[in-house]
């Protein structure tokens, strides 16, 4: 059979020597150290050189069978031919027939002939003296015993040993000294040492220092207290730690809403607990009226900012980095600047004029110094520089109603009154000019799908759905002007408006709204249309 395996041993050359021909008694091969190979190659001549870093290699050449080992006279053949005492082959015993396979444990391999195993090679080499390991560390602590005669020594979580009362050692003793601390003292001469090992709850603490609460926590002890409290203050320096506390400089004060803090830099401010002290004043603050002499002050009135004490603004506090207060509100900052939020605004971090003059067309700068009433606030209305029959232009309120899911629409929050023909497509209820100042025109259906102002158009029947399905409320939110109309006779004034839509019926007729005082508005459908020739109020939404 074939000796196919890798091994490592050293020797090996010598010791598998003596199976060159194998008989009955194989001496055994065991624990070989050193370095060693077994190899397999196809033909004889691609054996590797037989040189020192390969002496002791065994490889089998497979096309002759043979097994060769490497020693110092070079490539050798093992062969198993002949008997150890046989002449010529005639009388000995014939050679066995022997392999080399790997142990179970993968760990060596054992030398078997003819299905004997008489030895084993095993892998490795002689380890080396590990280093020594150096010295753990513990966390220890001294803990009073169940029994309270003595402590238990506790390194990390483990009870290692126990010191009781009366003799430690031969020379030192422990006893029990007042408010749980305990007393050590070695040889007859020796300075006694007072153990601090009293427990509070799950912790311990100095009684020197501190006392145990009913709430098992502890606190400091306390020396010294104001003339109002010197009563609560107990002799041995205990106190009601539900009511008082002992602050950083060892004095009883009344805690805040239960809650202690820093005397030094804070104080109670009445119901509105605790205030850092302040040090200065913003602009426009009296010290001396605002900041107290301990540096407290009225904290409904004011407060303090990064130790700046500034006015509260409408009662609120606020950011003075990024807020200031105006009119007894608080607004945000424009480019860190604040402004006078009547006659500005705040565009992209640039303070800007809120107020424009609605000119009318043809007109120049002169128009608004003749007409106070053209001046309009950008924010909250739009200029229809329209001229009307008057020569007046108007300025219409406007709003963007916003439900913050689907819903967002701008629409006019007054009805149109604009006019500039004779006709009868537009008229003040009952001809007075008075009605059109308080309620605005009113308009046939071409005239009202024409006269809304650039920017703007008449709004469907749907829209208006949409506007109340959304939640907003005609009378609270849309400012109803209850104009009436005009059915050939003038009604309602006061009482009702309607409205027309967009809608269209047919070449003569249109669909319009209605809104009573109750607040109430009617979807007319189809059996409620009515002649375009009739005159209902206009209100107009912004084009997107």
């Amino acid at each position: 059979m074939a000796i196919r395996h890798y091994v490592y041993a050293a020797g090996i050359a010598a010791g598998l020597a003596l199976l060159a021909a194998c008989g009955d008694d194989v001496t055994e091969v065991t624990e070989v150290n050193g370095k060693a190979s077994f190899e397999e190659v196809k033909k004889f001549k691609e054996l590797p050189k037989c040189d020192e870093d390969a002496e002791g290699s065994l490889v089998y050449v497979k096309d002759s069978a043979k097994v060769f080992v490497c020693t110092g006279d070079g490539w050798n053949q093992l062969d198993g031919s002949d008997g150890k005492d046989g002449k010529n082959g005639s009388s000995g015993d014939d050679g066995s027939n022997c392999v080399a396979k790997q142990n179970k444990k993968k760990t060596g391999f054992d030398v078997i002939c003819d299905g004997k195993m008489v030895g084993s090679i095993m892998n490795g080499s002689d380890g080396k003296a590990g280093k020594a390991g150096s010295d753990g560390s513990m966390n220890c602590s001294a803990k009073q015993n169940k029994k309270k005669n003595g402590f238990d020594i506790v390194c990390d979580g483990k009870t290692v040993g126990t010191i009781t009362n009366g003799s430690v050692g031969e020379d030192c003793s422990l006893t029990e000294g007042e408010n749980g601390t305990a007393v050590v003292k070695c040889g007859e001469d020796g300075e006694p040492v007072t153990l601090f090992s009293a427990y509070c709850g799950a912790k311990n603490f100095d009684p020197t220092t501190q006392f145990c609460g009913n709430d098992l926590v502890a606190y400091p002890l306390c020396h010294n207290a104001p003339e109002n409290l010197a009563g609560d203050l107990h002799s041995d320096g205990t106190y009601d730690v539900e009511n008082y506390f002992c602050d950083a400089t060892d004095i009883l004060l009344n805690k805040c809403f239960g809650q202690s803090y820093d005397n030094t830099t804070q104080f109670c401010a009445s119901a509105l607990g605790v205030m850092d002290r302040c040090e200065s004043v913003a602009e426009g603050v009296d010290e001396e009226e605002a900041l107290f002499g301990d540096k407290s002050f009225n904290a409904s009135l004011y407060f303090c900012n990064k130790g700046v004490l500034y006015e509260k603004c409408g009662g609120m506090t606020y950011d003075p980095e990024l807020q200031f207060c105006e009119d007894g509100e608080v607004q945000t900052l424009c480019g860190g600047e604040p402004y006078d939020i009547e006659q500005s605004m705040c565009v992209d971090g640039e303070i800007v004029d809120a107020w424009a003059c609605c000119y009318p067309e043809g007109q120049n700068e002169n128009w608004c110094n003749l007409h106070k009433d053209s001046k309009y606030d950008v924010r909250t209305h739009f200029c229809d520089n329209r001229k009307n029959t008057d020569g007046e232009t108007r300025v219409y309120k406007f709003k963007t109603f916003n439900d913050g899911v689907n819903y967002s629409e701008t629409w006019m929050l007054e009805n149109l009154d604009f006019d500039n023909t004779a006709d009868d497509e537009s008229r003040c209820y009952n001809d007075d000019s008075e009605n059109c100042k308080k309620y605005g025109h009113l308009y046939t259906w071409d005239a009202a799908n024409t006269y809304c102002p650039t920017g703007w158009r008449l709004p469907t029947m749907s829209e208006y759905k949409e506007f109340i399905y959304a939640g907003f409320i005609p009378k609270k939110d849309f400012n109803v002007q209850l104009g009436g109309r005009y059915y050939g006779t003038w009604a309602g004034v006061g009482a009702w408006m309607e409205l027309w839509t967009a809608d269209i019926i047919d070449a003569t007729h249109g669909q319009p709204g209605y809104v009573n005082s109750f607040d109430s508005f009617t979807f007319y459908t189809a059996e409620n249309v009515t002649l375009k020739k009739y005159l209902y109020s206009v209100r107009c939404i912004k084009k997107k």
